[in-house]
């Protein structure tokens, strides 16, 4: 049964979740869209684009309803047709290039400042991060540093990091964070 939520829920698929294999994509896709009401949904595979894996994301999320976008890889973007992008918080150089080619974007931040410089340059919505003990990504920005940038920039901030149930995702939403991203949260 899918749960409703007043924010909306950002997934992000990750290898580690599915393997490498094409079938294995599709079947993973497909039981998380059944379970989870999501808006937008972002094929991400840092080592290595498959090809297949894009066009099957595009194929399953217009089917069930989620928003397709694509990381960092701005001509994928544009030739695949993925209606946004993920860009990392050390390119922000391609926010203008990314709004130019009519993508909506979304943009890796870590701190007040990252948040103004890509909004400035035209982002649609920055993820903030990690809010919640995550591995590998360092010390917590915690709730009380969502709810004083969710504050100074009402509506563009998209909660992450350590989002794995319910419970947090009560947190953030009740900070005012726009939504929320996670991998775990959906696996």
């Amino acid at each position: 049964m899918k749960k409703h939520l007043n924010g909306f829920s950002y997934f992000i698929t990750d290898p580690s979740q599915y393997g490498s294999s094409p079938v294995a994509f599709k079947v993973y896709l497909l039981k998380v869209l059944r379970k989870h009401s999501v808006k937008y949904i972002l094929y991400r595979d840092k080592k290595s684009f498959q090809k297949r894996k894009a066009l099957a994301l595009l194929q399953i999320a217009k089917k069930g309803g989620a928003i397709p976008v694509i990381h960092s890889d701005l001509k994928l973007a544009r030739r695949y047709r993925f209606f946004g992008i993920h860009i990392p918080s050390n390119e922000f150089e391609k926010i203008v290039r990314a709004k130019r080619a009519g993508l909506m974007t979304f943009v890796s931040t870590h701190s007040q400042e990252e948040i103004e410089k890509a909004l400035h340059l035209g982002a649609d919505f920055v993820t903030f991060s990690p809010i919640f003990s995550t591995p590998g990504k360092g010390k917590p920005k915690g709730l009380r540093a969502l709810r004083n940038v969710c504050k100074k920039f009402p509506k563009r901030v998209i909660a992450l990091g350590g989002i794995v149930g319910y419970k947090q995702i009560r947190k953030v939403l009740r900070a005012k964070a726009v939504g929320f991203a996670s991998i775990r949260y959906f696996s």
